[in-house]
């Protein structure tokens, strides 16, 4: 996809600025590639950082438009994302951090089993969802609950 950056990812994580490609649709479709890229059903949770809630808006939209119900965790870091997806039995999570010292946003990646998902886990399978941008969307939009 035009546009999209190669370099956002890492061996853990996806991280980078908006001018070096993290942007609101890169990160759309981070939602999407995950949607389709879990190997269970059901919900996702995505918590964030308060300072980089456009991007997490984003990723949340991803998901749901690849037909994932998300629950909105809301301000949290990947501890708070692990327990969701333990306690709520999720299929997956996305957390959406910010690293000042770099001033950089941070996108992480967790599975089923609350295990975050890297380079050798999956997170190349995603990164090429992403550069191709050939989403096929689902029949019904998922659904956007808040996390209480």
């Amino acid at each position: 996809m035009v546009g999209m950056s190669n370099d956002l990812m890492g061996i853990y994580d996806i991280r980078g600025t908006e001018d070096a490609g993290l942007t609101v649709e890169y990160a759309w479709n981070v939602g999407k590639a995950l949607a389709d890229w879990l190997p269970t059903t059901g919900s996702v949770v995505v918590v964030y950082a308060p300072t980089v809630q456009h991007i997490a808006k984003a990723a949340i939209e991803g998901l749901r438009l690849q037909g994932r119900n998300v629950v909105d965790g809301g301000n949290g870091d990947s501890a708070r994302a692990t327990s969701y997806i333990k306690t709520a039995g999720l299929s997956g999570a996305i957390v959406v951090g910010r690293d000042d010292s770099s001033d950089m946003t941070i996108i992480e990646l967790y599975r089923e089993d609350a295990k975050r998902i890297d380079s050798e886990s999956g997170l190349k399978d995603i990164q090429e969802a992403v550069l191709g941008g050939n989403f096929l969307p689902a029949a019904t939009k998922g659904e956007l609950t808040q996390f209480v």
